[in-house]
């Protein structure tokens, strides 16, 4: 099991990573999508991951799948930033 907290950091490492991809510099869209975008974009990666897992050895799959979750994740943590972070409430 991995901490609590060093997920956090792989995360906000690939946020980091993605702020420097996408802004008004390097994209015209500045990095700024539509919910139905990121939500496109997600979903395009959780069939990559699963592609992965799918048709390489569980040695090799594993590593490549856990990347792609990590930004699958992090384009969420996006998506919230620029759309809203609803909290749970129950």
């Amino acid at each position: 099991m991995t901490d609590r907290r060093d997920v956090y950091k792989a995360i906000d490492s690939e946020r980091d990573y993605q702020s420097r991809l996408w802004n008004d510099e390097t994209t015209t869209s500045g990095g700024l999508h539509s919910l139905e975008e990121w939500l496109v974009y997600m979903d395009d990666y959780l069939r990559q991951a699963k592609e992965q897992l799918s048709r390489n050895a569980k040695q090799v799959a594993d590593p490549l799948a856990l990347a792609t979750i990590r930004k699958i994740t992090a384009m969420g943590v996006c998506c919230m930033e620029q759309h809203g972070a609803p909290h749970r409430t129950t």
